[in-house]
């Protein structure tokens, strides 16, 4: 029995510091990617995740109509110079570049339901510590204006 209380406690540890790490990135993400959109823009999809230094990860954007999709992708300091590129499902390359900590805007044409991939690619530590750094991706669509629909514009 006492074997597995050390096991139970580590558990729910690792649990609470899952949790504190995923509230810390919700709230990254509300103060850098969802502050940066304008008032003629909506949120259509967002995205939030934790990465090491020398880490990589894909996130994966739904595409549902022919258009522009405007990209937002914010990076936290810690993670050094991040790369990301943009993809279609096909293979298609759409964008890429870098960014240090800061937010990135990339206005994409896209296909009506052709997907969109997103590859993000943090710097190599350069020593042992490896520091983790949160990274949120939001794609945003234009709110049509009142009159534009009446006008038929």
């Amino acid at each position: 029995m006492n074997i597995k209380l050390p096991s139970l406690l580590l558990a729910s540890l690792a649990l609470l510091a899952t949790s504190s790490t995923s509230a810390q990135c919700k709230k990254f993400s509300k103060k850098r990617v969802i502050s940066a959109i304008d008032g003629a823009h909506n949120i259509d999809q967002i995205t939030a995740g934790t990465l090491g230094r020398g880490e990589s990860a894909a996130a994966l954007i739904e595409v549902e109509t022919t258009g522009e999709v405007d990209l937002i992708i914010s990076t936290h300091p810690n993670l050094g110079e991040v790369h990301y590129s943009v993809v279609t499902t096909q293979g298609q390359s759409l964008a890429s570049g870098s960014s240090r900590g800061s937010i990135a805007r990339l206005p994409i044409a896209v296909e009506a339901h052709s997907d969109i991939i997103v590859h993000i690619q943090s710097e190599q530590p350069s020593s042992a510590y490896v520091p983790l750094g949160c990274v949120a991706m939001a794609t945003t669509k234009v709110v049509p204006n009142e009159m534009d629909i009446l006008m038929g514009e």
